[in-house]
């Protein structure tokens, strides 16, 4: 059958199922896609916010500051053993007083107080082993005597000054002492129609010897000499 005797119909509907084919050659091939299992969500999914770490911006780390603790330095008290604290010496910064009792021998002969007493400051004058020892002194005395015959007095005056030295071990301290006396005695007598006067002068030295305690006594022909200190 050719194209020219085809009815108006037929020709139609060959016309339609061409248009119909070149269409259907012009649609893509769709390929279905394969849909992925569901995987476990990580720290960057946005499905689960991120846990933050120690170097987040969320949170800044946590810094521990080192306490300073004060180091404390023991004051000494004294108080440990025999050896950690040297012992203070006793003849260093002594201080005392010599009390003399010098017998008056006029006074003692008529019955008068027989005995002048004074007492002599001394005290440590250096810095060192053996310690130095100075002091000085006066002693003063005057009594009278009165008699239907008249009187008879007596007065006596002594400048006295200690030198030596304090020494010794531990616990064994003593004083060595060299004890000056310069003076001058006057005895006055008054009996009617006599009248007389007589003076005496001179200077004594005495060597004395103490242990370093309360109370030491010295003694010679004529005078006593005890020991007193200001801190026994």
């Amino acid at each position: 059958m050719s194209l020219h005797n085809c009815p108006f119909s037929y020709l139609l509907l060959c016309l339609c199922l061409a248009v119909a084919l070149v269409a259907c050659d012009n649609t893509p091939t769709r390929t279905p896609t394969a849909v992925a299992e569901d995987p476990t969500p990580t720290a960057t999914s946005f499905d689960e916010t991120p846990t933050p770490t120690a170097t987040s911006e969320m949170e800044e780390p946590a810094v521990s500051v080192p306490t300073s603790t004060p180091t404390i330095t023991p004051t000494p008290t004294g108080e440990g053993p025999a050896g950690d604290v040297p012992s203070k010496r006793r003849c260093e910064g002594l201080a005392g007083q010599l009390e003399i009792q010098v017998l008056v021998g006029p006074a003692e002969a008529v019955g008068l107080k027989p005995v002048a007493v004074g007492n002599v400051p001394f005290s440590v004058v250096g810095s060192g082993s053996p310690y130095t020892v100075e002091g000085q002194g006066p002693i003063s005395y005057e009594a009278v005597l009165q008699k239907e015959w008249g009187s008879y007095a007596v007065r006596m005056d002594l400048d006295m000054a200690v030198q030596g030295e304090c020494s010794g071990e531990e616990g064994s301290e003593h004083l060595d002492l060299v004890l000056e006396m310069t003076g001058e005695q006057l005895v006055v007598v008054d009996a009617g129609g006599f009248q007389g006067e007589y003076p005496w002068s001179g200077t004594r030295s005495l060597d004395l010897t103490f242990p370093l305690e309360e109370g030491a006594t010295a003694e010679g022909e004529g005078w006593v000499v005890v020991l007193h200190l200001n801190n026994p």
